[in-house]
């Protein structure tokens, strides 16, 4: 019994642990062949960003499920205030856009922020920055 509870636990631990990736069509109800990819420019007209955050144009999230895996790789990094939106991230899947919340005197690490998105399967194109006082700053991904 003891060494079933122990198994048990581990495998709890490994499935709760393993990447999301964007690769996952063949899950019950999930299809991304009924979801076309549109990757469409966004202005910077169109981007709304508050003091303390940064909106992230990211390409190839289609559906929520896709948005879980982007929010749970994000919400991992140190930079991130978990307490607001879902985890610290908002993920908008018709308008392209990323917003993380970032603690109060912490500054994001686009590199890492990329590596993230990267990691999960999308591709993130640019990033808007606003620091505390609300002075947003533009950086493409190459930039960073």
């Amino acid at each position: 019994m003891f060494y079933q509870s122990v198994y048990l636990v581990l495998f709890a631990f490994f499935i709760s642990s393993a990447p999301v990736f964007a690769d996952h069509d063949g899950f019950e109800g999930h299809d991304h062949a009924s979801k076309p990819r549109v990757d469409k420019p966004v202005q910077a007209a169109d981007v709304s960003v508050s003091a303390g955050e940064a909106v992230i144009i990211v390409h190839g999230i289609v559906c929520s499920f896709c948005s879980q895996g982007v929010t749970r790789n994000l919400s991992r990094l140190s930079f991130i205030d978990n307490s607001r939106y879902t985890k610290g991230v908002k993920v908008e899947i018709e308008d392209q856009k990323v917003t993380i919340a970032i603690k109060a005197g912490s500054q994001p690490d686009l590199k890492q922020v990329y590596d993230s998105i990267l990691d999960g399967g999308y591709e993130p194109i640019e990033a808007y920055v606003s620091d505390a006082d609300g002075h947003v700053t533009y950086h493409k991904l190459k930039d960073s």
